[in-house]
C-alpha cells in the first residue's frame, strides 16, 4: 500500500465575522486538530455536524465504532481504497464521504472515508486508528473551532463551574428558556478579567472583536459579552459605560463617573470578593488618584475586574428596574437578553456564585422577572440582541453574534 495521504496542518485565519455560519457543515466528516492548544483531535460527525472528542487512542477507537455505519460487503467493495488506483462508485463514495463505515458482513472492521481524496482508510487497532485520524487531520484555530458545537448539551469542567442549556424558567406568568453558566467564586484557581478592545476612552467607532478572541487572548475557559456599545438610549447626553481593563490596570471611560450615572457597577477584588455599587458615582474615587488606587485605599484589597451597564435588574433580591433607564425597544421588544448576576453563598464565608445568563425571546422587564425567579441577589443588564454571546470550555454555547467592545472573562490557574 502506498504511503497514506497526509493533509498538512492548515490554520484557519479568517475572523469569525467574515466566516459563513455553516462552518460545521463545510467541515462535515473532517478530523480537526486544535493546533493552537495541544493538538486535540475532533471528528465532525456527518449526521449531526457536531464535534466528538477523540481523546486517547482507545477513546478515539470507541467513538469511531460508536458512530460507525454498517455497510454491505457489495457496497464496501465499490469504495476505492487509499493507495490503489481504482475509481469505484463515485456517487456512493461521495454520499458516504466523511463517514466511518463498518464491514458488518465480515468482522466489523472500521474504515474512514476521507472527504479530501474520497478514499477509504483502514482504521485497524486503536493505535493505528488514532494515528491515521491525526495524519488526515486538518488544523483549525481555537476561535473557529469554538463555533462548532460539541455533541453534548449541559456541561461542567469541574465542581466549580457548569453550563445549562435552555433551562426552563417560569416568570411573570410565562415560560422562558435561558442558557446559564455558573461560576463559583470560591474556586481557588479562579481569575476574573474585564477587558476592552480599545485601550483608551472611546466614544464612537470603537474597536471590537469576537468574544472568543477576548477569551482565548486571555487564556480563559468562560466568558460573556459585556456592556452596550452606546448607552445613550436616545438621550441628549451620551455616556459610555466604564469598564476596568484588568491587564492594564486602567478604567476605560473613567471620565463618565464624574458627570452622570451610567448605572450600577459590579466589581471583584483580587480574592474574587464581589462588590456592588448601585450608582457608578458611588465607585471609590479620590482627587489625583486613579480608580484602582482609590478602591485599594478604601477596601484594602486590589481591584481585579469591574463592569458597568444599565438598567439595573435586581438589587437585594428585589426588582430594581427604573423606568427612565429603558427605551421603548428595551421595554417592548422580545429579543435575546443578557444578564450578569451574583448569588450569595448559603454558608458563612462562602463568596457565592456568578451567573452568566442569556434569555431567549424576552424584553428587559421580563429579563428582570427571570433573574428574580433565579433568586439572585444582584443582576445587571448587559448588551443583548446581536451582541449576545456565551462561551464555555472552548465552545460557543450561544452566538457568536457580532464583534463586541468589551467582555467579562474567567480563567483558571494552569
Amino acid at each position: 500500500m502506498k504511503k497514506l495521504l497526509i493533509i498538512s496542518f492548515l490554520l484557519f485565519l479568517a475572523p469569525i465575522s467574515a466566516m459563513r455560519a455553516g462552518l460545521a457543515e463545510d467541515l462535515s466528516g473532517r478530523i480537526l486538530l486544535d493546533v493552537e492548544s495541544n493538538g486535540e483531535a475532533w471528528y465532525i460527525y456527518p449526521k449531526d455536524n457536531k464535534r466528538y472528542y477523540l481523546g486517547r487512542p482507545a477513546d478515539a477507537f470507541a467513538i469511531m465504532r460508536q458512530l460507525g455505519l454498517g455497510i454491505s460487503e457489495a457496497d464496501f467493495q465499490k469504495i476505492p481504497q487509499a493507495g490503489m488506483n481504482s475509481q469505484g462508485d463515485a456517487v456512493l463514495t461521495r454520499r458516504l464521504s466523511g463517514s466511518i463505515v463498518l464491514q458488518v458482513e465480515k468482522n466489523g472492521e472500521a474504515w474512514y472515508i476521507n472527504p479530501v481524496d474520497l478514499k477509504k482508510y483502514y482504521l485497524g487497532r486503536p493505535a493505528d486508528a488514532f494515528r491515521i485520524m491525526r495524519e488526515l487531520g486538518l488544523g483549525i484555530s481555537r476561535v473557529n473551532l469554538a463555533t462548532i458545537n460539541k455533541s453534548t448539551y449541559d456541561e461542567e469542567i469541574d465542581q466549580y463551574s457548569s453550563y445549562e442549556y435552555r433551562k426552563k424558567i417560569s416568570a411573570g406568568g410565562e415560560d422562558f428558556y435561558v442558557d446559564i453558566v455558573k461560576i463559583d467564586l470560591d474556586d481557588p484557581g479562579l481569575g476574573i478579567i474585564t477587558d476592552t478592545a480599545a485601550n483608551y476612552t472611546c466614544q464612537s467607532n470603537c474597536p471590537a472583536k469576537s468574544l472568543a478572541d477576548f477569551i482565548f487572548d486571555n487564556n480563559g475557559f468562560a466568558g460573556m459579552n459585556g456592556s452596550y456599545f452606546d448607552t445613550s438610549n436616545g438621550k441628549k447626553n451620551y455616556y459610555f459605560a466604564p469598564v476596568y481593563r484588568t491587564n492594564d490596570g486602567i478604567m476605560i471611560n473613567d471620565d463618565q463617573f464624574k458627570y452622570w450615572t451610567t448605572g450600577p457597577v459590579m466589581a471583584f477584588d483580587e480574592h474574587n470578593n464581589f462588590y456592588y455599587f448601585k450608582d457608578s458615582r458611588d465607585f471609590p474615587h479620590k482627587n489625583g488618584t486613579d480608580r484602582a488606587q482609590a478602591f485599594f485605599e478604601e477596601y484594602g484589597s486590589h481591584l481585579q475586574a469591574a463592569i458597568s451597564n444599565r438598567p439595573r435588574l435586581i438589587e437585594n433580591k428585589m426588582n430594581a428596574l427604573i423606568d427612565w433607564e429603558m427605551d421603548d425597544k428595551q421595554r417592548n421588544t422580545r429579543s435575546n437578553r443578557n444578564a450578569l448576576a451574583y448569588k450569595a453563598g448559603d454558608k458563612p464565608g462562602e463568596k457565592g456564585e456568578l451567573y452568566l445568563v442569556i434569555a431567549r425571546n424576552a424584553t428587559v422587564p421580563q429579563l428582570a422577572d427571570i433573574m428574580k425567579a433565579l433568586d439572585v441577589n444582584y443582576a445587571l443588564n448587559t448588551d443583548g440582541g446581536y451582541s449576545s454571546a456565551l462561551v464555555y470550555n472552548g465552545e460557543y454555547m450561544f452566538g457568536p453574534g457580532r464583534d463586541v467592545v468589551n467582555a467579562i472573562i474567567f480563567t483558571k490557574d494552569q
